[in-house]
């Protein structure tokens, strides 16, 4: 276990963000999203890495998110969508162009979000999107009772060893949240019309790979999937993770360019 000064260290970290470009006066906002019982501490590689790109970055904390797992057992989904609403509606008038990109729960967010908001361009990092039927309906029993499934130790050494601030157990609550969403996305993934970016390692083994290719096949607007041979779930905190942070930096320039 971490010692007591890293865990306070970890649980600033974990709260929201706001990064300003280190080149000039930036234009362009790009909003990003964690995972499931993360936090911004997921995404803050990321941001630093667009920073020096020319723009400004937000980092989103999820409700439920960043304090304690019983916390995820109080919320619902829309509170999710919210968070990010929020953090547009006090940009919009600032920015030109606002881009909205997540990883894992984060990307279906960043999806649905799309449906509602007037966003530039969307990017996912290995997004939920399909769940095996046994999964769906265990989920669907057990949050009835909130209970929460432990994680993995060796998980949990990983993300001590990565600098993230993430839950040691998964509240089964949250999880049919999450199910809810995707539903609600389903019904409107075809409203989404700006450009997309969905970036997928091929070795995860939270999702399966496929979600991404069946995300791509339902959108109908601009879309390009970017595959990574090797990579983490997480892959924003992943060695192989500069691949993808290159071809996100780059989408954010075409659409702005236009």
């Amino acid at each position: 276990m971490p010692d007591k000064q890293n865990s306070v260290i970890l649980r600033d970290l974990a709260k929201p963000y706001y990064f300003q470009s280190e080149k000039n006066v930036s234009r362009t906002l790009v909003i990003l999203v964690h995972g499931f019982g993360a936090s911004a501490t997921e995404t803050r590689p990321l941001a630093e890495f667009l920073q020096k790109k020319g723009y400004d970055v937000y980092g989103v904390l999820l409700s439920g998110h960043g304090t304690q797992p019983s916390d995820l057992d109080r919320i619902n989904w829309k509170d999710w969508i919210k968070d990010v609403e929020e953090v547009f509606e006090k940009e919009k008038r600032n920015y030109k162009n606002i881009f909205i990109g997540g990883i894992s729960l984060g990307g279906s967010i960043s999806l649905y979000g799309s449906t509602e908001m007037d966003f530039s361009g969307v990017f996912t990092i290995n997004a939920f999107y399909r769940f095996p039927l046994f999964y769906r309906l265990l989920t669907w029993f057990l949050h009835f009772f909130k209970y929460h499934k432990p994680r993995n130790e060796l998980r949990i050494k990983w993300y001590q060893e990565h600098n993230l601030y993430s839950y040691s157990d998964d509240s089964t609550f949250a999880a049919y949240e999450i199910i809810k969403l995707l539903r609600n996305l389903y019904k409107r993934i075809k409203k989404i019309n700006i450009p997309a970016l969905i970036i997928q390692s091929q070795t995860d083994k939270t999702i399966s790979p496929s979600n991404a290719e069946i995300l791509y096949n339902n959108l109908r607007t601009r879309k390009e999937i970017f595959r990574v041979p090797q990579g983490d779930h997480i892959l924003t905190v992943d060695e192989n993770r500069f691949h993808a942070f290159e071809k996100i930096s780059n989408f954010i320039k075409e659409v702005n360019d236009g």
